[in-house]
């Protein structure tokens, strides 16, 4: 059955080409014939749902695939890459910095006393700073370590 236009009567083409909207033949363009109908295969309609039941779960969308079939996700050694790229940038900075840096700080410790560029004094510091932030992930690593053994030892 061919539908029709409802005010004009017209036949509706389905373009399978397009979204799937129907549309009108031009009756002035001289490769359409507005007589012509194109029949598409009849598709078979779902039978619905009894009533009661759940609509079944959409199908999970896949992993995007590489050429090789495998999902596409990092690796170690391209995280690596990163990060050295990323340290070695922090790093050229840090050298910028430290040579823009060289007027002489003095720097007194209990009896000691210490005299050496700006630059060095802030890098030491940092890294200071940084053994000490690396220690306390260390114990805290450790104690989460202790809690899964604990863990299991109670699951067995």
């Amino acid at each position: 059955m061919t539908k029709r236009h409802p005010e004009s009567g017209e036949p509706i083409h389905e373009d399978i080409r397009d979204s799937g909207t129907p549309h009108f033949p031009d009756p002035t363009d001289p490769r359409t014939d507005p007589t012509e109908t194109t029949q598409l295969p009849a598709v078979p309609e779902e039978d619905p749902e009894p009533a009661g039941t759940a609509p079944a779960p959409a199908p999970a969308t896949p992993a995007p695939r590489t050429g090789r079939g495998r999902a596409t996700t990092g690796s170690l050694a391209g995280s690596t890459w990163v990060a050295m790229v990323v340290g070695l940038l922090i790093l050229i900075l840090l050298i910028v910095f430290i040579l823009q840096n060289q007027q002489q700080v003095e720097l007194n410790l209990f009896a000691w006393s210490f005299q050496f560029p700006a630059g060095i004094g802030y890098l030491i510091t940092a890294i200071a700073g940084g053994l000490i932030i690396a220690l306390v992930g260390m114990v805290r690593m450790m104690e989460l370590r202790r809690q899964v053994r604990k863990l299991r030892k109670q699951l067995r």
